[in-house]
């Protein structure tokens, strides 16, 4: 009785934080608005937060940057996102409904950004066209008021992937080590 009232909490949490994720209500242009103003603010941040991904951000073929919330008790965590894919040559862009679901222990609740940087066309193309990525994940984020701490890291060695990750924390309390399923699925903003 106890896992079920547990796990209909986190289902319940995890569809409350994705309806309310930007991007994803209002009108075409309030999303628009949103994902415009999702990605040119999320780069300065990484800019003046990493100074060397100004050069790399120079030199990919494209970059997806994905705001996200998650929420996570012992051994289940549910959240959700959206985000923008750049695709750099031809200008094209599109966008994400990004749902997540984890398993694994940890306790918290945080908002981030995640921005990947590709180096590999195919696989920008991918992302914009709706893959799974799954692996496993250790992280630590901590933030009151202006003051705040993360690290994380992943699986492999993503240069050899043909994208990199910077990771933002906004807000909120973390400390995880779970396995990770992320779904991004194609989202019109018609």
């Amino acid at each position: 009785m106890k896992k079920t009232l547990l796990v209909g909490t986190i289902a319940l949490l995890a569809m409350s934080m994705t309806a309310c994720v930007g991007g994803l209500v209002g009108s075409t242009e309030e999303k628009l608005a949103y994902f415009e103003g999702l990605e040119r603010e999320t780069l300065a941040r990484l800019v003046k937060e990493q100074p060397k991904t100004e050069a790399e951000l120079a030199q990919v073929v494209g970059y997806a940057v994905i705001e996200k919330k998650v929420v996570k008790v012992p051994m289940i965590g549910a959240g959700g996102g959206a985000g923008v894919v750049v695709e750099k040559a031809s200008g094209k862009k599109s966008y994400l409904r990004v749902p997540q679901l984890q398993f694994g222990l940890g306790w918290g609740g945080r908002a981030e950004k995640v921005i990947l940087i590709f180096q590999d066309l195919e696989k920008l193309r991918d992302l914009a066209n709706g893959t799974w990525k799954a692996g496993i994940e250790a992280e630590a984020a901590a933030k009151a008021g202006n003051v705040g701490a993360a690290g994380g890291g992943g699986t492999g060695d993503l240069m050899k992937e043909g994208f990199t990750t910077y990771v933002l924390t906004d807000a909120g309390v973390s400390a995880t080590a779970t396995i990770a399923v992320l779904r991004a699925q194609p989202y019109s903003i018609d």
